[in-house]
C-alpha cells in the first residue's frame, strides 16, 4: 500500500472546512422546518433546495479533502446521512401531510407514516449504491415527489397511488440515475438535473402557474432520468 500523506494541521482545518459546509445543511433543514410552521411555502423550498445543493456538492469535497483520513474520528457519512433524512424525506413528509391532498386524514397520516418508516430502508441500507453508483431501490427522494405533487397539483387518488407504488420501489432493486456519481453520460445527467432543477424553481416562483415551455422543460429532462434508471435496470450488472 502506498504510504499515506502526513496529518497536517492545514489539512485537518480543509477537512473540518468540508464537515462545516455538510453541517451547514442542518441550518437550512431548520429554516425549512420554521418556513412549513410559517405556511411559508415557497421559502420552505428555497431552503430545501439550498439543502439540496449542498448535499450534491459535500461528498465531492470530500472525498478531494480526504476527511477520512484527517479527521478520522468524525463520521461526516452519518451526518450526511441525518440531514438527508430531514431534507429529503422527513420535512416533506410533513408537508406532504400538511399540504398535499391524500385523501381523508387517517389516509393521509398513514402514508407519512409510510414513507418516512421506507425510508429507512434505503437510508439504513449498505448496499443502496450499484457499483456503478446508481441508486438500487427508490432512494427516498420524497422532496422530489412532494414538489412534483405541488407544482402540478396532481390529485389525492394519483398523490396516494404513486406514495405507496413508490414506497415499494424502495425495496424493488430498480435503479435510479445519481446525476453525480454516474460517470456513464455524465455530461448529460449534470445537463438534465440543471434544467430540472431550474424549471421546478420557476414553477414554484410563479406557482400555480404552468407555462407551457416550462412544463416541456420539466418533462424532458425528468424523462431523461426515468429512461436512464429504466435502461439501467433491464441491463441488470454495470455495463462495464
Amino acid at each position: 500500500m502506498p504510504d499515506q500523506a502526513p496529518s497536517t494541521s492545514f489539512q485537518r482545518l480543509i477537512a473540518w472546512g468540508v464537515h462545516s459546509f455538510t453541517l451547514s445543511g442542518l441550518v437550512f433543514a431548520c429554516l425549512a422546518t420554521l418556513s412549513l410552521i410559517d405556511r411559508e411555502i415557497e421559502w420552505m423550498w428555497f431552503w430545501l433546495g439550498i439543502a439540496m445543493v449542498i448535499d450534491a456538492l459535500d461528498g465531492t469535497l470530500a472525498r478531494k479533502a480526504r476527511v477520512k483520513e484527517f479527521v478520522d474520528w468524525f463520521d461526516g457519512g452519518i451526518v450526511d446521512i441525518a440531514i438527508d433524512y430531514l431534507t429529503w424525506t422527513f420535512i416533506p413528509a410533513v408537508f406532504m401531510y400538511l399540504y398535499l391532498p391524500l385523501g381523508p386524514k387517517p389516509l393521509a397520516m398513514a402514508l407519512m407514516i409510510l414513507i418516512v418508516v421506507s425510508s429507512m430502508f434505503c437510508y439504513a441500507n449498505k448496499q443502496w449504491k450499484s457499483t456503478d453508483f446508481y441508486f438500487v431501490g427508490f432512494p427516498a427522494a420524497w422532496n422530489i415527489v412532494a414538489v412534483i405533487f405541488y407544482v402540478l397539483e396532481t390529485g389525492w387518488l394519483f398523490n396516494a397511488s404513486v406514495t405507496i407504488i413508490l414506497a415499494i420501489l424502495t425495496l424493488v432493486p430498480t435503479h435510479y440515475t445519481h446525476p453525480f456519481r454516474v460517470k456513464k453520460l455524465m455530461a448529460f445527467n449534470i445537463t438534465a438535473i440543471t434544467i430540472w432543477i431550474m424549471s421546478v424553481a420557476t414553477m414554484v416562483a410563479i406557482y400555480p402557474q404552468k407555462p407551457v415551455w416550462l412544463l416541456v422543460l420539466f418533462w424532458a429532462s425528468g424523462a431523461w432520468f426515468m429512461l436512464t434508471g429504466i435502461l439501467r435496470t433491464i441491463l441488470g450488472q454495470d455495463p462495464r
